[in-house]
């Protein structure tokens, strides 16, 4: 027979859990970008301070793309991680 939910099942049983990956994984694009970004419009802001062609753009956007990618592998690293000692965790019980 098969189990009719009532509406109190959607509140004792929500949607997303506190732990879902989704959440984690969705903010890591988002923070490259932004890193990306400041670091651009800092190396933007030195030129037109400066007076320089396009040397802080530059230097700042590679300094942006290296520390960006850099921050990525280091959370993607880190959420692997939590997720392998978490299905370790699930495995050994």
């Amino acid at each position: 027979m098969k189990k009719s939910y009532h509406y109190r099942d959607f509140f004792k049983n929500p949607l997303l859990r506190n732990d879902a990956d989704w959440l984690k994984y969705s903010g890591i694009g988002i923070e490259l970008v932004v890193i990306i970004l400041v670091f651009l419009f800092l190396g933007l802001w030195l030129d037109d301070k400066f007076n320089t062609k396009f040397i802080f753009t530059l230097i700042l956007t590679i300094l942006g793309f290296v520390g960006g990618f850099y921050n990525f592998y280091l959370t993607v690293k880190r959420i692997s991680e939590e997720r392998k000692n978490r299905k370790d965790k699930q495995n050994n019980f």
